[in-house]
């Protein structure tokens, strides 16, 4: 007999995520463009840098990348927020589907990042195994999180939304997760990867 196939990311999520996608990529989205930012000059992004954004949501990192000259790719699992990334980057890749199993090539890009995607998947050990076979050997995977809870606003606002917010994915970590640095290094080392820095 066959067993149910385990719910994922986008499967369990999408309607959500997407369901006020223009209000995100007004108003909260800009509230990240530093750590895009940071990210994509210290992973080096420039011209030619084949870039995919996991998780990309409503496109802005992948913008400012494409910005910098790279060619871009990205994958979410809300169709209102990629129609957003697409009319921001007409000339980017842009796919919806599960972060567990990416429609990319192996070894396919030069820099790929997940900015607060990989403990919001349905099975985040998956999602960055993913990642890592789609990064070119060399190449950068980068993994970006909020810090510890303790004494965060945002951890305030999201403990007196946690009524109103929907169920986490079957096997989720979610938010916090990956926050403390000992959880995030083996998570990554859990994944293949060999952490090269962390930075706030």
């Amino acid at each position: 007999m066959n067993q149910p196939s385990k719910p994922r990311t986008a499967q369990a999520h999408g309607h959500w995520w997407g369901a006020r996608a223009e209000d995100w990529a007004a108003v909260q989205e800009a509230t990240a463009r530093p750590a895009y930012e940071a990210v994509l000059a210290k992973a080096g992004v420039g011209a030619g840098t084949r870039y995919c954004d996991l998780g990309c949501g409503a496109g802005m990192a992948a913008s400012l990348a494409a910005g910098r000259g790279a060619r871009v790719s990205g994958l979410d699992a809300a169709a209102p927020l990629l129609a957003i990334a697409r009319r921001r980057t007409p000339d980017g890749d842009f796919h919806l589907g599960e972060i567990e199993q990416l429609p990319f090539a192996d070894a396919a890009f030069d820099v790929v990042t997940g900015f607060n995607a990989f403990q919001f998947a349905a099975d985040p050990g998956a999602a960055l195994r993913e990642a890592r076979r789609i990064a070119r050997p060399g190449g950068s995977v980068a993994i970006v999180t909020w810090g510890p809870s303790a004494g965060m606003e945002a951890a305030g606002v999201i403990a007196a939304l946690a009524p109103l917010l929907p169920p986490a994915p079957p096997g989720a970590p979610w938010p916090f997760a990956l926050s403390d640095e000992a959880a995030l290094r083996a998570f990554a080392e859990a994944g293949g990867l060999r952490p090269a820095e962390m930075f706030d």
